[in-house]
């Protein structure tokens, strides 16, 4: 099997190939800048707003609060105060605005959504959203934590709230697949639908919090294969040397705010395992 090279974000090693350099699939936590109208309230919990994923990384976006039963692609599940020595948040390290949203976890989001307790990776991500300089210099300090579904490479529209949607669709629908094996160019992230040719992550570790530097590449890359390597023999299917993918940050990535360890298995080998529970369920 072989692989090109990438100079990107993160680098990945499956099971006896060579390692390539590509962006992370599913950051955990993106923390980016909000705008909203000059005037705006405070940002209340189960507000929807219409973005879309390149949100991500720019400072601001002008798109207001909707009602949920129209189109949108995110929805507020947590808010929260800055002290006033935070600053502009366009001008707050990356570091700095992780620590402002510790609270926004994967456990706070998945119950919002209607998924407690749920551990396997999901395709639900978490957006931080934090006032504009002009709102700043307003005197308004809150940030919040958006819901949003990505499909593909994109945020998902929706006509209601995150968790009646999860509910009318099953939690299943939302696991995360990339639609052949993950590289450089498949890191769309879809529903599980192909046991052929998809992969499925099957975990999503923090290496770092938000005041930690960065460890070194030989580092992370040994950290997130050891974590891969035990995961796959979960999700072996039988196999005594079962197939693996692991996804872990360059320095670039990491102090943008990309800390995660990411680990995808073959979804027919995934299934193999998974299968006899759901039948006995």
């Amino acid at each position: 099997m072989r692989h090109k090279s990438h100079n990107y974000r993160s680098r990945a090693h499956v099971a006896g190939a060579a390692a390539l350099t590509i962006g992370l699939l599913a950051p955990a936590v993106l923390a980016i800048g909000f705008a909203a109208p000059a005037q705006a309230a405070t940002p209340a919990i189960g507000a929807c707003y219409d973005y879309q994923i390149a949100v991500r990384d720019e400072v601001s976006s002008p798109a207001p609060a909707l009602a949920c039963t129209g189109p949108h692609t995110a929805e507020t599940y947590w808010t929260g105060s800055l002290k006033p020595t935070f600053g502009p948040p366009s001008k707050a390290t990356p570091g700095a605005r992780l620590a402002a949203t510790t609270a926004c976890e994967t456990k706070t989001l998945n119950t919002y959504v209607a998924m407690p307790g749920r551990t396997l990776p999901s395709r639900w991500l978490s957006f931080a959203i934090f006032p504009t300089d002009t709102q700043w210099s307003a005197g308004e300090r809150w940030v919040r934590c958006d819901a949003v579904l990505k499909t593909g490479l994109k945020l998902t529209n929706l006509t209601s709230k995150a968790a009646d949607f999860v509910v009318a669709s099953g939690i299943d629908y939302f696991n995360f697949c990339t639609p052949s094996q993950p590289n450089g160019r498949n890191t769309e992230s879809y529903p599980c639908t192909d046991p052929k040719k998809n992969w499925i992550m099957v975990a999503a570790r923090d290496l770092g919090g938000p005041g930690t530097k960065f460890p070194g590449t030989s580092n992370v890359e040994k950290r997130t294969r050891a974590i891969c390597s035990k995961i796959a023999k979960r999700y072996n299917g039988g196999s005594s040397f079962p197939s693996w993918w692991a996804i872990w940050p360059t320095d670039r990535g990491w102090k943008e705010g990309r800390r995660e360890g990411q680990c995808l298995v073959p979804l027919a080998q995934y299934n193999k395992e998974v299968a006899p529970a759901v039948a006995s369920a």
